[in-house]
């Protein structure tokens, strides 16, 4: 994990999740207020906005939270390098002109 973090940064972090969250919900149930009130259509289509609002804003805080664990739960430290070839084995090396 990082030692220190910027504010910025996790100001920024935290903006994109809100704005993650914030988008579907606006654009759903707003655009589905306006569909349905313009065309006149039944109130089951704003039902359907709502649940779509729901899913694209649950879809996609999830997908940015597991981004964001995926990210801060790595090491800065490297991975020990394996040795899974023959040419990594010194035995190899030293017996190959037979």
């Amino acid at each position: 994990m990082k030692k220190k973090e910027n504010l910025v940064s996790v100001y920024a972090r935290v903006s994109q999740l809100v704005f993650v969250i914030i988008t579907p919900l606006l654009l759903f149930l707003g655009g589905g207020y306006y569909v349905t009130s313009h065309f006149g259509l039944p109130d089951w289509v704003m039902g359907i906005c709502v649940a779509l609002a729901i899913i694209f804003m649950t879809g996609g805080a999830v997908s940015y939270l597991a981004q964001l664990i995926k990210f801060y739960g790595k090491n800065d430290e490297r991975a020990p390098r394996s040795y899974n070839s023959p040419r990594d084995n010194d035995y190899y090396d030293d017996n190959a002109k037979r």
